[in-house]
């Protein structure tokens, strides 16, 4: 490894230190996996190289219809 290589955890806390000041933050879950299936379905069918702008679109919906109710 080269010295001026930055070791994948550096990586990742400086990748989540932009989101956080982007107003962003980060959340874990477990999911079931026919969720997951279903995600990574539709996922595949709006060519989105990941489950994360699904999952906000999903939780946005949520929150909008609670609201309206």
């Amino acid at each position: 490894m080269s010295r001026t290589a930055i070791p994948v955890k550096e990586k990742v806390a400086a990748h989540r230190e932009r989101l956080r000041a982007a107003g962003r933050i980060y959340v874990n879950t477990d999911l079931p996996a026919d969720l997951v299936a279903q995600l990574d379905q539709i996922k595949e069918e709006r060519g989105v190289a990941s489950r994360a702008p699904i999952i906000e679109e999903a939780v946005r919906l949520l929150i909008e219809k609670q609201q309206g109710a």
